[in-house]
């Protein structure tokens, strides 16, 4: 069997988010330390600024596993954040129930299955980026209370799983500039996961109605939020503006994934779409392509990444444009990983971000340099 390290979890990863062996307590951990420095303010990339610093790539994750009985275990995951202020939080926190060798229930705080890296989202080790690419993995918070069954299956060189979850996310919403009391209720989705050979393929399906407090004028939502009656007003259309707020409107998050990996070449593409019923989110689709090869210990790779809103039609989509809430972005990755034993990656990573549009207006360009030491322990 091969050791795949490259767009696929390694073996390490993947035992962090595993069960524990029957009787056995089991405790995991992985970190990272990451330090990025912005060639220009002039641009946003993953909070970075010219200044450098180490805060926002540095996470430590431990993991704590017990096998209560044949078909009950407990898992909790306390993830310290340096984005965060290094304030430490229940990513998991779950009981798993297996009805069978094939079938699992769990209950409790959930990872999110949005994105092909969700389960091992924080866990740097398991894939080549110094961080995912923001352009597509840019939702902020990765965690519910809830519930999913995932049912594994296996036809003929197919394996794979289907899990459906149902849950609801009460917590902090934070855009990097301004942090937000949210409730996302109904929250609900399914994700379906197959390999045959060396390719793998990943879809998706997730809904939630959100509740969100924007009356804080001083925030851009709130701003925006108030700007828009305004702007409906003198565009004779008063009704135009009753969606730009989030009073329990449905968003929608859809996502696909491809994977190869032949043990040495290896590629990803990974697309999202985002739509929501609430003007206030513009709906939007992002992309990532990338691709690596392993030369001995190295790992030099490449990804492409895109992400672009689109406008709502009518009167809408003229206070939107107004505000204005547009954006339009896409990224270029380069890096290198050197893995110098067998649970820790150095990594050197080169990204440059050109923002054709951001806030409506003409963006500009910048470049992120960043180092990273990952390990799992």
């Amino acid at each position: 069997m091969r050791t795949r390290i490259y767009w696929a979890p390694s073996l390490l990863a993947i035992a962090i988010a595993s069960p524990a062996m029957a009787g056995d307590l089991n405790v995991n951990g992985f970190l990272s330390v990451g330090a990025s420095m912005l060639d220009d303010n002039k641009a946003s990339i993953a909070g970075a600024d010219n200044q450098g610093g180490f805060k926002n790539d540095t996470v430590l994750g431990l993991q704590v596993q017990k096998q209560v009985n044949d078909s009950t275990s407990a898992t909790g995951q306390l993830v310290s954040r340096g984005s965060d202020e290094y304030a430490t939080e229940a990513a998991w926190a779950f009981v798993t129930f297996a009805a069978n060798d094939d079938l699992d229930l769990r209950m409790g705080r959930l990872r999110i299955p949005f994105f092909q890296y969700s389960d091992f989202l924080e866990v740097g080790y398991a894939y080549n980026w110094v961080r995912p690419p923001v352009d597509v993995y840019r939702v902020p918070f990765s965690s519910l209370d809830g519930v999913d069954l995932t049912q594994r299956f296996s036809s003929g060189s197919i394996d794979g799983s289907i899990q459906v979850y149902y849950g609801r996310f009460q917590g902090n919403f934070n855009t990097g500039t301004d942090v937000y009391a949210s409730d996302y209720r109904n929250f609900a989705g399914l994700a379906l996961s197959a390999t045959m050979g060396d390719f793998g393929t990943r879809l998706s399906y997730h809904q939630a109605e959100i509740i969100m407090d924007t009356s804080d004028p001083t925030t851009a939502l709130g701003a925006a939020s108030a700007g828009a009656s305004a702007i409906a007003t003198g565009l004779g259309d008063p009704n135009a503006a009753q969606d730009f707020n989030f009073s329990g409107q449905t968003s929608t998050f859809i996502g696909a994934a491809l994977t190869y990996d032949d043990g040495t070449y290896s590629a990803v593409a990974e697309w999202t779409a985002l739509e929501h019923e609430s003007s206030l989110f513009l709906d939007d689709q992002a992309f990532l392509v990338g691709v690596a090869a392993r030369f001995g210990e190295f790992t030099p790779h490449l990804t492409y990444s895109a992400e672009k809103d689109t406008l709502d039609s009518g009167n809408e989509g003229k206070i939107q444009k107004a505000l204005p809430l547009q954006s339009d972005q896409s990224s270029i990755t380069a890096g290198v990983r050197y893995d110098y034993d067998s649970s820790t990656a150095l990594k050197f990573e080169i990204q440059n971000n050109d923002e054709t549009t951001t806030a409506g207006a003409d963006g500009d360009s910048a470049t992120l340099y960043s180092v990273a030491v990952d390990l799992v322990f």
